[in-house]
């Protein structure tokens, strides 16, 4: 399905074809009439008044004046075309505009603009329309900007929640957390991902504008004489309709044929643009490989989901004399005034990996993301992030964007929806390369495919070209710790990345992990509920409950030894949920009485 284009998928689509059929012949219609008519539409002949079709060499007859109806359905084409080109033109940047305007984090302006949203999608274009048209006078110009604005404010409305929608997916918090900028998250992420809804939502506009034009034509509000458009050809006819009922046939037809034109094709466009509906009907959606990608060295089999032995000689143990490179202090988040994360202090030396554990809502995803400043809209961080001896706190967001994907990365829990559906693995995983290495378009790509056979994903070359949806839940996990190690970052946050996976992937995320990491030296915060997983990877354990930290030590020091009551229940859930095959509890699981 790679090579499949929305092109062919359109062409595929038979609403799709019948849509592109009408919509040419209108286009074909409009041009045409520029060069060429059988008859001057605005020439009339009383002798050759009332003819009927395919008599006189008039294919489809003359109305009361004699002009010829084939002509004038040519001639009116245009001004059809022209008004639902200019009012979707005029809606789309007037939607696009007031919904980005509406999700800015600056309140009075976004609820400015909602209310203004509010009020004027309260008047119909059709009014709107003959208000401006009594005022200004009837012209395209006249209806385009009525259908336009009008119509504007309903897509801004779409817009809006598409936008609200797709900000709060992961994997536009992985591009931001990759180092892309606002802007630029907005452009290659936000609004690729709402265009199948906006496809639509201005194909509705040009259906409309289409319509509305004939209505105010056929009201008297249209283009005036010797403007020639569908609408005016009814008007023209209206008081004949009784005794030449087939006059008004062939515009009302020619009506009717453009808008259902204009739908059908922005529903095929909308299947035809997304990369996992084509995909879809085309009957391919394989996986690169069968079932969860190969393993990378002997990694996946060093550290399992129930853990392997916990290997002390990294070198930043506590108790080494090694500055830690990330060191928070006193970190206390609050959500609309409500405290989550009360006082944390947390470090993590070079190399060092820490296990950060804890019950849902107990506060370690929050500190971790508090970390590259990724917390949800309206939260508030106090205390001290220090990255390297850098201040992290209280960075504006252009500053905070140099230091995400290059100095801290982040691998996110869920596999499926950390990627953008709309662009290929390749453009995601080159993407930090770009923004931070510096990288060529070429440098980066060849990059990407080095960086796809590291993580152990089979045929490279043609993986990077893959879709997200082409892969599996494995396949797309090391897909994100590639994206995340690309520019090969000091610290390295992994947000519960094996939660969603089966026990035998979970064994390979947490090998090719523990693996990379240490290739590396890049220190590893691994946020989890389940301490078995945590004894298999982590150096250092630290446990979260209700948002503060209540023990924190070696790994053997809080397996064998724990303190709290809250870390004992941990352990014995990890113990129900951690046998080896003999039915007995693994020995760094057991717990000291």
């Amino acid at each position: 399905m790679t090579g499949t284009t929305w092109w062919r998928a359109l062409l595929r689509d038979r609403n799709g074809l019948l849509g592109l059929v009408l919509v040419g012949t209108l286009v074909v219609a409009a041009g045409v009439s520029w060069v060429w008519t059988p008859y001057d539409p605005a020439t009339t002949d009383l002798k050759a008044r009332w003819v009927l079709p395919l008599r006189d060499g008039h294919l489809l007859g003359t109305d009361m004046l004699g002009r010829d109806q084939f002509s004038l359905l040519l001639a009116g084409a245009r001004e059809t075309l022209a008004v639902a080109v200019l009012a979707t033109a005029i809606a789309s940047v007037v939607g696009v505009a007031l919904a980005l305007a509406a999700t800015l984090p600056t309140r009075w302006v976004s609820a400015s603009v909602a209310q203004l949203v509010d009020v004027v999608i309260a008047f119909p274009a059709l009014l709107t329309a003959m208000i401006l048209a009594a005022v200004f006078g009837g012209s395209l110009w006249t209806a385009a900007t009525a259908v336009g604005i009008a119509s504007g404010v309903h897509v801004a409305r779409v817009a809006r929640a598409e936008i609200d929608r797709v900000r709060g997916t992961d994997y536009v918090l992985a591009a931001t957390a990759a180092g892309s900028g606002t802007w630029r998250t907005v452009r290659r992420h936000v609004l690729p991902n709402i265009a199948s809804t906006l496809i639509v939502q201005l194909s509705l506009v040009m259906s409309v504008a289409s319509l509305t034009e004939a209505m105010l034509a056929y009201l008297g509000y249209g283009s005036p004489a010797p403007a020639v458009s569908w609408g005016r050809m009814l008007y023209d006819q209206q008081p004949y309709i009784e005794a030449r009922p087939l006059l008004v046939v062939w515009p009302g037809l020619a009506v009717a044929l453009s808008v259902l034109g204009f739908n059908l094709l922005g529903d095929a466009l909308r299947d035809a643009t997304d990369p996992k509906v084509r995909g879809a009907k085309a009957g391919s959606g394989a996986a690169v490989g069968a079932g969860s990608a190969g393993r990378v060295g002997g990694g996946a089999q060093a550290a399992g989901a129930a853990g392997a032995a916990v290997d002390h000689s990294s070198t930043g143990l506590a108790g080494d004399a090694v500055l830690p490179v990330l060191d928070i202090r006193g970190l206390t988040v609050r959500i609309n005034g409500r405290t989550v994360v009360d006082e944390v202090d947390l470090s993590l030396a070079p190399g060092e990996r820490v296990g950060l554990i804890g019950e849902s809502g107990s506060g370690k995803s929050l500190t971790a993301l508090a970390v590259p400043g990724l917390l949800p809209d309206g939260a508030e961080a106090s205390g001290s992030i220090r990255l390297a001896g850098r201040e992290l706190l209280g960075l504006r967001e252009r500053e905070l964007a140099r230091v995400r994907g290059d100095q801290v990365a982040v691998v996110f829990q869920e596999p499926s929806t950390a990627l953008d559906p709309l662009r290929r693995v390749g453009a995601q995983i080159a993407e930090p390369l770009r923004l931070h290495r510096g990288m060529t378009r070429r440098q980066a790509a060849a990059e990407a495919v080095e960086l796809v056979r590291r993580v152990g994903l089979p045929d490279p070359e043609h993986a990077v070209r893959s879709w997200p949806h082409q892969l599996s839940g494995g396949q797309r996990q090391r897909v994100g710790i590639a994206i995340a190690l690309a520019c090969r970052p000091a610290v390295l946050i992994a947000d519960e990345p094996t939660t969603a996976l089966d026990v035998t992937v979970q064994r390979e995320i947490l090998g090719l992990l523990d693996e990379l990491t240490r290739e590396e030296e890049t220190a590893l915060l691994f946020i989890t509920h389940d301490l078995a997983v945590v004894a298999g990877v982590a150096d250092r354990v630290a446990v979260m409950r209700g948002g503060r930290l209540i023990e924190e030590g070696t790994t053997e020091e809080v397996v064998r030894a724990p303190r709290e009551p809250y870390t004992k229940d941990l352990l014995a859930a990890a113990r129900a949920t951690a046998f080896d095959p003999t039915g007995n509890a693994p020995e760094h699981m057991a717990v000291n009485p």
